[in-house]
């Protein structure tokens, strides 16, 4: 990427001269699209900037469309065309926003209360990558955590966190791996953010299957073993005795009266015999970690300021 320069005795804000720089090399062909841009705290160490400057200036190109983020971590140049100035009025469109918003039923103050909770957490936005053992269970999460909290979070592994956090000041991850998690931000010298949520099983399902006649054999095949023996436990819990993980590399018992298997992966059910049936499994964020999540996001936004 070609060097920007930078003026401190500008009255242009940092974070708007980096904006500005970035497009006008897009636009003449300095930046190609695809071409990938060094991470937040890469450009930020060899500007001596805030890294929240540099958030904010990639949050602002990928709203204008000049940049788009890598399903598999970091930013690049986007490939389609970006807004130009002769594009809709943003407060025209917000007033189209507060109006529907009125008419679906929401009040005024929660009108209000969203749109100063979306408005901060874009003025100074926090990277977020949720982190998971399996692909499925990330991009679920990831997308429940992205449409309950206004506010984009990315979907990783456990064990690509070095590549998926490049750019990333939160990892959000369950119980079960944040000591992982942890080990990995001090082995890697990474400062970044750890928190972790509860992950509790769908009522429904607990309770279809609960319903089977007494003696019957129910079987959980997760892609990960851990996973299953969780499963396998919130049944034995419910009430079941005869529940037995069955490997996603074995083939399946023909004696089960049931099959659980994720709701993000029903592939798993594959080899289940006629008389076996297959139960999707899914399960749903705790609802106060995700306040947490919001919560733990709003104070990292306002902790230091811009530049």
């Amino acid at each position: 990427m070609p060097d920007l320069s930078l003026d401190a005795t500008s009255d242009t804000p940092v974070y708007r001269q980096i904006v500005e720089q970035i497009r006008s090399l897009v636009d003449d062909g300095g930046l190609p699209a695809g071409e990938r841009l060094p991470t937040v705290r890469a450009l930020a160490d060899s500007l001596g900037v805030n890294r929240n400057t540099v958030s904010k200036a990639y949050a602002t190109l990928r709203e204008l469309g000049v940049l788009e983020t890598r399903a598999g971590g970091g930013t690049a140049v986007a490939t389609r065309p970006p807004h130009r100035p002769d594009a809709p009025d943003p407060r025209r469109d917000l007033a189209d926003a507060v109006r529907a918003a009125v008419r679906s039923g929401l009040s005024p103050d929660e009108v209000r209360d969203l749109a100063f909770t979306l408005a901060r957490r874009s003025a100074t936005p926090v990277q977020v990558v949720f982190a998971e053992c399996n692909t499925e269970r990330a991009q679920a999460f990831a997308k429940e955590l992205t449409e309950r909290l206004h506010a984009e979070v990315r979907p990783g592994l456990i064990d690509e966190l070095d590549t998926v956090t490049a750019d990333g000041d939160l990892v959000v991850t369950t119980f079960f791996h944040l000591a992982e998690v942890r080990r990995w931000a001090h082995r890697a010298r990474r400062d970044v953010e750890t928190v972790a949520v509860v992950v509790a099983p769908h009522i429904r399902t607990l309770a279809r299957v609960a319903d089977l006649p007494e003696g019957s054999r129910v079987g959980v095949r997760y892609s990960t073993h851990h996973q299953a023996e969780q499963v396998r436990d919130w049944f034995r819990a419910a009430g079941l005795a005869d529940v037995v993980v069955v490997p996603h590399d074995e083939d399946v018992p023909p004696d089960l009266a049931v099959l659980v298997v994720p709701s993000e992966d029903p592939g798993l059910g594959t080899g289940a015999g006629p008389d076996t049936t297959v139960v999707e499994f899914g399960n749903v964020l705790d609802e106060g970690s995700i306040r947490m999540v919001g919560e733990v996001m709003d104070e990292m936004s306002t902790r230091n300021p811009l530049t």
